[in-house]
């Protein structure tokens, strides 16, 4: 049975805001209770009028809401404390939180601006129970100067319900949510203001009442009204009762892998992180190696305990699970990590992962192949991703494009090995062809006298034509291309083409098209 919990975050903009303005020595508890003195409220502008946008429970115990205007909040306590709310970094900052709760389970979601969403499915035993999971994240955001109010149900629409209404409850079975849910307003159902009201005045004010009422029947009591109403009422319906299920989007891609290790008290030394490392990995190596699996992307989240996560992340061009070359990569990495107040959990997270059989490295010719990957995941690990490139065939006729540096270790696609019976080719080859002068052309073959570079050349062999023609599907080029081989009097041997075609002078035209003459690359 799935178990979802559903934490509601009432006063995120005020705690957010509060803990913007801590110092690093200032307890946040203690920041919080001393600002509960001074009503604080933050305001937003609305069609060129300050609105009250979060208040704190001071500034509502006199009767401030958001939505009011701040000169109706004045009227009633001239002396609040006024700041202008963000509401960027309120989500910035929410979306951090959700992941620093990835330590409870790896599929959490944003839920609106103020709730967060946790499919703990198989991860309540891993911290003793379903009501110890609870406590603990009540506990630790406490801790963080945060208020919250979570429960867990069989499915997310329940939970919400529960969060918001019914603080702390853990939900056993359907039949349970059905009677937990059956007190509370229809507005647990999260139904849009419009559509509570019309349900109060046909007198179902509970959602009980609508659990009871039989479809037929309630379809009757909205008749004359909104089609979209009612089929928003019955979907609301069918996923509080868990007969719809409703998608979960997580933040991220979930791991095909995961380790994690707890410590018992914060850690700050960075040798510890290392340590702790190593013994994550061996498992990690050994669970890999009993499914044949290597990885090629690997994840470290150390989560801090002042409610924040680090992430650093290593790749190898090659599927690997040898624990001192994976080590080795991830010790690269490990100085950027800040403990400040400390770690108090560790997870390391196989993202992507392809199969990989045992294997043993039978002659040098392996070993210096494995060598060279392992130097090549050290030199991206230690430069950066896409740093470190190679040169990559690519299915095009076009000499510049035959080849193209791709970073190592990408997925790119592989077009194959070169044709068959390709003509010789220069040994070099100029990254863009570079405009000649003809001195003396001749129509039909190539040029007897040229000047590149400010220097004249005399043509006394020449080799071709070898035509190519433009790629059609990329619309690029129009015309056609003519390489030649050619040995010049100095004994240098170019490779120059013929961009166009000669044309003759007709009626319309006083003289002929000249095409241009470019050089491309060297022969030995």
């Amino acid at each position: 049975m799935r178990r979802i919990i559903s934490l509601w975050l009432p006063r995120w903009p005020i705690d957010r805001w509060h803990r913007a303005q801590a110092s690093p020595c200032t307890p946040l508890d203690s920041l919080t209770d001393s600002s509960a003195d001074r009503p604080l409220v933050l305001t937003e502008s609305e069609n060129q009028t300050q609105k009250l946008y979060a208040v704190c429970p001071a500034a509502a115990a006199l009767g401030l809401a958001p939505g009011m205007t701040l000169a109706e909040a004045r009227a009633i306590k001239p002396d609040i404390d006024v700041h202008q709310a963000d509401k960027q970094k309120d989500t910035q900052d929410l979306e951090a939180l959700a992941r620093w709760l990835g330590r409870y389970s790896p599929l959490v979601a944003l839920d609106g601006q103020d709730g967060i969403l946790l499919d703990v499915t198989g991860c309540p035993h891993l911290f003793g129970g379903e009501r110890a999971m609870l406590d603990n994240i009540r506990h630790r955001l406490e801790k963080a100067g945060i208020n919250s109010r979570l429960a867990m149900a069989e499915n997310q629409a329940a939970a919400w319900a529960l969060s918001h209404y019914r603080d702390g409850t853990i939900s056993r079975d359907a039949a349970n949510t059905q009677e937990l849910l059956a007190p509370l307003p229809v507005s647990a159902l999260r139904l849009d203001s419009s559509s509570v009201q019309t349900l109060v005045r046909l007198g179902l004010k509970t959602a009980g009442s609508l659990f009871s009422l039989p479809r037929p029947a309630l379809a009757r009591r909205f008749r004359g009204k909104p089609s979209k109403m009612v089929a928003d009422l019955l979907t609301r319906l069918d996923m509080a009762s868990g007969s719809r299920e409703a998608p979960i989007s997580p933040l991220e891609a979930l791991p095909n892998w995961q380790v994690r290790q707890a410590f018992s008290e914060p850690v700050v030394h960075l040798e510890t992180i290392k340590i702790a490392c190593d013994k994550l990995l061996t498992e990690l190596a050994v669970a890999l190696a009993r499914a044949e699996l290597g990885l090629s992307r690997l994840g470290l989240y150390a989560f801090r305990v002042d409610g924040s996560v680090q992430q650093l992340t290593i790749g190898t061009n090659k599927p690997s699970r040898d624990r001192k070359h994976l080590m080795r990569l991830l010790v690269e990495k490990i100085p950027l990590l800040e403990a400040e107040f400390g770690f108090d959990l560790l997870i390391l997270k196989a993202y992507e992962t392809e199969r990989l059989a045992p294997a043993q490295l039978a002659s040098s010719q392996d070993t210096q192949e494995q060598t060279a990957s392992e130097v090549l995941d050290r030199l991206s690990t230690r430069l950066g991703t896409g740093t470190v490139r190679h040169l990559k065939h690519r299915h095009s006729h076009l000499p510049e494009r035959m080849q193209s540096f791709m970073p190592v270790g990408t997925g790119a696609p592989d077009w194959g090995s070169l044709p068959e019976n390709l003509p010789e080719r220069p040994l070099r080859l100029l990254c863009r062809p570079e405009t000649i002068d003809v001195l003396a052309e001749v129509p039909e073959g190539a040029p007897k006298r040229f000047c590149w570079r400010r220097m004249e050349h005399r043509v006394v062999r020449a080799a071709g034509p070898e035509r190519i023609a433009p790629e059609w599907w990329l619309c690029e080029e129009d015309r056609t291309r003519d390489y030649y081989k050619v040995e010049v009097s100095s004994g240098a041997r170019f490779w120059l083409f013929r961009y166009g075609l000669y044309t003759m002078p007709d009626s319309h035209a006083h003289q002929g098209e000249r095409p241009d003459w470019y050089m491309h690359g060297f022969f030995a």
